[in-house]
């Protein structure tokens, strides 16, 4: 074997390294990303169980932990949650509660964003508004692409 041909299997043996490594970087994103969804998912679910159509006074992070709503891979300490990416924060409105999501990197947030179904009232990235329920909007991929365009994006679901 020649020093080229060596050379040359070295070269084609870290390309292929760090081709694998890229993957699986990319791959593992995406799998934390889908365990997240289901987690919210469950959140959401176990907060219309609790409290049915309210009235939501007293719903806090600390509230929903103590009640055993939020799924362990969700409870950081006993009045935190926090996903992958951030915190969330949930809090009563007037008739409703919120579900927030902090720290969203675009790609995170096109994908929470789609969470965005006839269960919750309205979905918002930042200030806009890509779901209403009783303004009888749906998601739309362009509205997602324009709300998630942040290097970290907040976004607020309102329930029931």
């Amino acid at each position: 074997m020649s020093l080229t041909e060596i050379l040359l299997s070295v070269v084609i043996m870290i390309a292929v390294v760090c081709g694998v490594a890229v993957n699986y970087t990319t791959v593992r994103e995406k799998n934390q990303e889908q365990l997240t969804l289901q987690s919210l998912e469950i959140l959401h679910a176990n907060i219309e169980q609790i409290y049915g159509n309210g009235p939501y006074t007293g719903i806090s992070n600390e509230t929903l932990i103590k009640a055993g709503a939020v799924p362990r891979d969700l409870v950081s300490g006993t009045s935190d949650i926090k996903t992958h990416w951030g915190g969330v924060s949930v809090g009563a409105g007037e008739g409703n509660y919120t579900l927030t999501l902090f720290s969203l990197p675009p790609s995170a947030c096109r994908n929470v964003s789609n969470l965005a179904t006839s269960s919750w009232n309205s979905v918002s990235v930042g200030d806009l508004k890509i779901y209403s329920r009783s303004e009888n909007t749906q998601v739309t991929p362009s509205a997602v692409l324009a709300a998630c365009n942040g290097a970290s994006n907040v976004v607020v679901f309102t329930g029931p």
